[in-house]
């Protein structure tokens, strides 16, 4: 099995969140079917019939994403093609049915999987927050800490001047 192949139909659309994510899915296939094909859209086959909408509501960017069949042995390509999915941004993935797992890796190389998705004539919604994973908590968490750290010795520096 190739290293590279991730589904049969790929849409991937990288969108500025301007609705709700299910109407995001639903338009943005609409589009693909329309023929639509702005610079935002890359089609690497016909029109899909289930789609999965990458939500980014965490303070992460996301510089990596990856769908690939169920026990496929390989993640494949990295979907965002060196774009970055930054916080407030949906990424839609259109696909063949089938059962999926996504991994997604944030600025600081921290993985998060979500495993076996059916996406089988369904559309699904992956909404990306800090707490979606438990390495995004904790790293939110840190750097949390670490801002109220630097604020309070800018503070504490201020005070002494």
């Amino acid at each position: 099995m190739s290293g590279t192949t991730v589904a049969p139909a790929l849409v991937i659309m990288l969108t500025n969140r301007l609705a709700v994510a299910a109407l995001a899915a639903t338009l943005s296939l609409s589009a693909a079917a329309c023929g639509g094909g702005g610079s935002g859209t890359v089609i690497i086959d016909d029109v899909p019939d289930s789609s999965l909408v990458v939500d980014n509501q965490s303070d992460f960017a996301i510089v990596e994403l990856y769908l690939t069949p169920v026990n496929s042995g390989t993640w494949g390509a990295n979907l965002l093609r060196g774009d970055v999915l930054l916080p407030d941004e949906n990424l839609t993935l259109g696909v063949d049915c089938g059962f999926y797992d996504a991994l997604l890796v944030d600025e600081d190389d921290v993985d998060c999987v979500l495993t076996d998705m059916d996406l089988c004539l369904n559309d699904a919604v992956w909404i990306i927050r800090n707490n979606t994973c438990t390495v995004f908590g904790a790293a939110a968490k840190e750097r949390a800490e670490k801002a109220a750290a630097e604020a309070a010795a800018k503070a504490e520096t201020a005070a002494t001047k």
